[in-house]
């Protein structure tokens, strides 16, 4: 028998980089073996860096990333791989323009976690308007100091990129009686209009927002999206939040915009660089921070997880995934 239909009689052998799911690694091998693949377990020292994955994708036909940068050197030591699904909705870690030259399907788990993104969207909102924490803190100091912060009925929601998680922040601030402004470079008029959000250039949206809440993905045009003239046309009552990527933002402009109050304060969930080291954040009483938990609910975290296995063994099968990123690779070569 050769080497090929070895490996056909086999099975495809997936491996599981993204640590969100080491829990059920016993459902991911049932799952796989259930359509035909297998659960390859490999040691993996987190952070996983360039080096540690170049070994890793050796020998390995699907692949199930997180945040870990599958750049073009790791794609040059993957010899067989066919397929890689992240396990959430963005793709900038992924050389993708590489893996569809190599042929590798990449796919995403559009639509599993929306809903977690928009309440992490708000719980930050939240937080940051009635200093919920703060309280909290002092209350266990055994100091009782009111704090008078601000409503969001009545204020204004600018949402940056209304796909699926902007689209559900805009429903819920029109749940809290929120004005809801929306800027996107394609516009769905359809739920717009059903919704009363209204789209508008960028720069109106900062100027008239209260809340500015950002859900766009990390591509050349949206990189750095919030510089220094971005955060100069904001209010200075207003607040930034960021669920989308951290480099949408442009850090050391956001870090002075603070310093000088150009802005009321910021809702953190991302950085550009992950894990943040030397944060300069820590030293603002008005910034909130999160380490990249937009998706970490237990609901998300299920439907992500089928969604990602379910790309990787269709794939793996000739079949379409959930959502292919790019289309321009064919399946079933």
């Amino acid at each position: 028998m050769s080497g090929r239909e070895q490996q056909a009689t086999m099975g495809n052998d997936v491996l599981v980089l993204t640590w969100k799911y080491f829990s059920a690694r016993e459902e991911i091998a049932r799952f796989l073996e259930e359509r035909g693949c297998r659960f390859v377990e490999k040691e993996i020292r987190y952070p996983v860096d360039e080096e540690q994955l170049c070994e890793l994708v050796r020998d390995v036909d699907g692949l199930v990333v997180g945040l870990e940068p599958i750049t073009a050197r790791v794609l040059a030591h993957a010899n067989r791989l066919k397929v890689i699904s992240t396990s959430g909705v963005g793709f900038d870690n992924i050389d993708v323009a590489e893996a569809t030259r190599r042929g590798i399907v990449v796919a995403n788990c559009h639509g599993a976690n929306e809903h977690s993104v928009a309440e992490l969207a708000f719980g930050l909102m939240l937080e940051l308007a009635r200093g919920i924490h703060r309280s909290d803190r002092l209350m266990r100091e055994g100091r009782w100091e009111p704090y008078f912060g601000v409503e969001l009925w009545g204020k204004t929601l600018g949402v940056v990129g209304l796909g699926r998680a902007g689209r559900a922040v805009a429903l819920l601030g029109r749940g809290f009686g929120m004005r809801v402004l929306a800027h996107d470079i394609v516009w769905d008029t359809t739920f717009a209009n059903a919704h009363e959000i209204s789209y508008v250039p960028l720069e109106k949206l900062l100027r008239e927002s209260d809340f500015v809440s950002l859900h766009v993905p990390l591509t050349p045009d949206t990189r750095y999206l919030i510089d220094e003239r971005a955060l100069s046309l904001m209010k200075p009552t207003a607040f930034l939040i960021n669920l989308a990527r951290g480099p949408v933002v442009k850090q050391s402009a956001l870090v002075e915009a603070l310093r000088r109050g150009q802005i009321a304060g910021a809702g953190l969930d991302v950085f550009e660089v992950e894990p943040i080291r030397d944060n300069p954040f820590v030293e603002f009483e008005n910034v909130v921070m999160t380490p990249h938990l937009g998706a970490s609910t237990e609901e998300a975290r299920e439907r992500t997880l089928y969604l990602a296995l379910t790309n990787v063994c269709n794939v793996l099968n000739g079949r379409p995934p959930h959502h292919q990123v790019n289309t321009d690779v064919r399946i079933g070569n």
